[in-house]
């Protein structure tokens, strides 16, 4: 049996028993984990106010026999505006379903719940357009999963940019105009060309730190979300839902 504390995110719970919960946790040092909550349904439990969605807390937990248990949770914050916005808070679950989906179980990456606590604070503030938030989080997501795309010019002949650039989203490269030919890559425009290099090579302190025209923001949005959903062989519910809420 092992007793140890790590800062973490819950990204669901699921109740169980009478009153305990599953509580599944994005670790700094352990990735992705399942922990049981006992008590933590009741009022009265020291559990009740960290076991929640979106939860960031100081966890103190035990793991025996490959199962985890947590024991107690210190909250730091929990994002409460996000449910004060129907589209915010639907993006913010499509992040926890991404992450529920394809992270790896005792796996660690400390740049993940890094990614993931930035992406929730700027949604909580409003302080970047969604689509934006939306995109760096799949495509630097993306590249922290073994899934970096060959961004750096042409993957033929090496050139940086032509005056027509294009994506292939199922190879993860980019081709210019001339060495496309009849393949099935998009057509993209260079600023959202610069966008998608700023994101994957950007320092991590200036990942967010963007801007894009108000019209090219749903184009990035649909290469990277396509992109992370071809990489990662996976289709998100929370992001059609995501759509809908903002019509």
């Amino acid at each position: 049996m092992e007793r140890f504390r790590t800062d973490g995110a819950v990204l669901k719970t699921s109740p169980t028993g009478e009153a305990d919960l599953v509580v599944f946790i994005l670790t700094r040092e352990r990735g992705l984990i399942r922990a049981f909550a006992r008590g933590a349904r009741s009022p009265r439990s020291r559990l009740h106010a960290g076991a929640v969605p979106f939860g960031y807390s100081d966890m103190d937990l035990t793991e025996k026999n490959g199962v985890y248990y947590l024991n107690a949770a210190g909250l730091k914050e929990t994002f409460y505006d996000l449910r004060l916005s129907l589209p915010r808070l639907t993006l913010a679950q499509y992040f926890c379903e991404v992450l529920l989906k394809t992270a790896t179980e005792g796996s660690s990456d400390p740049d993940v719940l890094r990614l993931f606590l930035n992406a929730l604070f700027l949604l909580s503030a409003d302080k970047k357009p969604m689509h934006l938030i939306k995109s760096v989080f799949e495509l630097r997501y993306a590249a922290l999963s073994g899934f970096m795309p060959a961004l750096v010019g042409c993957d033929v002949c090496g050139a940086f940019e032509t005056p027509r650039m294009h994506f292939d989203a199922a190879g993860g490269r980019l081709l210019c105009e001339r060495c496309a030919g009849e393949s099935n890559a998009q057509t993209v425009p260079l600023a959202v060309i610069s966008a998608m290099r700023h994101i994957v090579f950007s320092e991590f302190e200036g990942v967010f730190s963007f801007s894009l025209e108000p019209s090219l923001l749903p184009v990035l949005g649909r290469l990277t979300s396509g992109y992370l959903s071809v990489c990662s062989g996976m289709q998100f519910r929370l992001l059609r839902l995501f759509y809908e809420s903002l019509e």
